[in-house]
């Protein structure tokens, strides 16, 4: 379909959808690739920002310093005040796929403190900063940010019940011990 299309909008949509579909298979690689082949057709501000964060989010190995570079970029662009929690979630995925752990909290603390107005985000980043406080057996920290995950996330999402009893459980936990 990309190669018969002659619509220029048309062709970005469905060369970022087969990014899309190679991210969701695994293939970094070639999703990167199609990322890359959606910002070189010049898309919209929209769709050149989500190419550029997924592409980002899809990577998996090598030098990640030019990504940094650009996702930090993109950060002091004032246009993109609005998607600055993103990109600081992205930024968190590099790190802690590097196993900068440390550096990896510091983005997320960073994307929940940007978050405007995009509540999906904001639940995204308060469950990422709770799993990784869990999986460390720091119960205090994990039990708040699931609590927030529980305040901020739609309910009708597929995780909910499982984020729920989690933090119910660490609030058992938690009040035990004190």
């Amino acid at each position: 379909a990309i190669e018969l299309t002659n619509k220029r909008k048309e062709k970005v949509r469905l060369t970022f959808i087969l990014a899309q579909i190679y991210r969701a298979q695994g293939d970094s690689r070639n999703a990167i690739s199609y990322y890359n082949a959606v910002l070189k057709l010049n898309p919209d501000y929209k769709m050149a920002f989500y190419a550029n964060i997924q592409s980002a989010m899809a990577f998996d190995g090598g030098n990640s310093s030019a990504i940094k570079e650009k996702l930090k970029e993109m950060a002091r662009d004032d246009k993109n005040e609005e998607f600055r929690d993103q990109i600081y979630y992205a930024l968190a995925e590099l790190e802690l796929k590097e196993n900068n752990r440390q550096k990896g909290i510091e983005f997320l603390e960073m994307s929940y403190e940007q978050s405007i107005s995009n509540s999906d985000q904001k639940a995204k980043t308060f469950n990422r900063l709770a799993e990784l406080y869990y999986q460390d057996k720091n119960y205090v920290p994990a039990q708040a940010y699931y609590d927030s995950t529980v305040a901020t996330i739609d309910k009708s999402d597929e995780t909910y019940p499982e984020i729920l009893e989690t933090r119910n459980s660490l609030t058992r936990l938690v009040r035990d011990q004190n």
